[in-house]
């Protein structure tokens, strides 16, 4: 897959945003952590993400002795961990949505985000398990660090074509984007296959 496959997937549908390089944007969240990272906040992101990891620590837990109360204990951690977060992902997410060439963010996002939110992670529910006297933690953070990988990404091709994104020009509701979702998922899912018929289609 070359670079201009790349950009042909998680290519920005709106041509007026101003891109920035991967440089500037590691500098402007090092330079100006409030505003990027608290002011833009980003709930649609955190909402999403707290529901997504939720039942994965719930049904992790659930077998173990006492298991329906670890595993709402669980889900409630890992909840309020994520609604905030979650947020804070979704602004850096956001920030490296607008970095050109597309190739960038999407080496970095994922890597940058899983060193940050699952060291986090990790320290939290050590913390449950120590306070709970279970050990449970681990494979649920081994399905959470996938997940994290494959949201990071997709999540970025969702901004890059306008959704989930929070204080911007457009100004979209998350209802609006949830109706979205299929379809981006959908686009996002077929990529691979659409790109591997095209390349077997010009061997011929």
């Amino acid at each position: 897959m070359n670079d201009q496959d790349v950009e042909q997937v998680f290519g920005s549908e709106d041509k007026q945003v101003p891109k920035q390089s991967i440089q500037s944007v590691f500098v402007d969240l090092l330079r100006h952590p409030i505003d990027t990272l608290i002011l833009r906040w980003n709930w649609k992101a955190a909402v999403l993400s707290a529901l997504l990891r939720a039942p994965i620590f719930f049904f992790t837990y659930i077998f173990k002795k006492d298991g329906l109360k670890l595993a709402v204990g669980a889900a409630v951690a890992q909840s309020i961990f994520r609604l905030v977060f979650g947020g804070v992902n979704g602004a850096i997410i956001q920030s490296f949505s607008k970095v050109e060439p597309a190739w960038h963010a999407i080496l970095t996002v994922p890597l940058v985000l899983a060193t940050i939110s699952h060291l986090i992670e990790f320290v939290v529910q050590t913390a449950y398990d120590n306070q709970t006297g279970v050990d449970g933690k681990n494979k649920a953070l081994i399905v959470s660090i996938v997940v994290s990988a494959i949201s990071a990404v997709f999540n970025l091709f969702a901004m890059r074509r306008g959704a989930l994104l929070v204080k911007d020009e457009s100004q979209q509701s998350i209802w609006r984007d949830l109706r979205r979702m299929p379809w981006l998922a959908f686009e996002f899912i077929s990529f691979p296959l659409v790109w591997t018929w095209r390349k077997s289609k010009k061997k011929v």
